[in-house]
């Protein structure tokens, strides 16, 4: 149970990260390149959608614990972090030799 649990607190806070990284993407990249981040970030939110459902309906009791449910949440949650994992070494590479302590602009 503490595994639902645990995905009932965590999803929320993986969907909270999605969106403020989505809000500070850098509009100047090619279409193509927001076309795919933009697939990436629907797959992120059905991964997350699907952990907190199956989540929800385990511990409500409407949904037995057993494998399957399990294997549902940790797979989906993987995908979710794997995803999350992606998109932070694309944010390393992306801003590779500036500053984060200045203000854009600044000098």
């Amino acid at each position: 149970m503490t595994l639902y649990e645990a995905a009932l607190q965590v999803v929320p806070v993986l969907l909270i990260a999605l969106f403020i990284e989505t809000r500070s993407l850098d509009r100047q990249r090619s279409r193509a390149m927001r076309r795919w981040e933009n697939v990436q970030d629907r797959l992120y939110a059905a991964l997350g959608v699907v952990a907190f459902m199956v989540s929800l309906l385990v511990v409500a009791g409407i949904v037995a614990a057993g494998r399957l449910p399990m294997a549902i949440v940790i797979a989906t949650l993987s995908g979710c972090m794997g995803m999350l994992y992606v998109r932070i070494l694309q944010r390393f590479g992306r801003d590779r030799g500036q500053r984060h302590d200045q203000v854009p602009g600044d000098r």
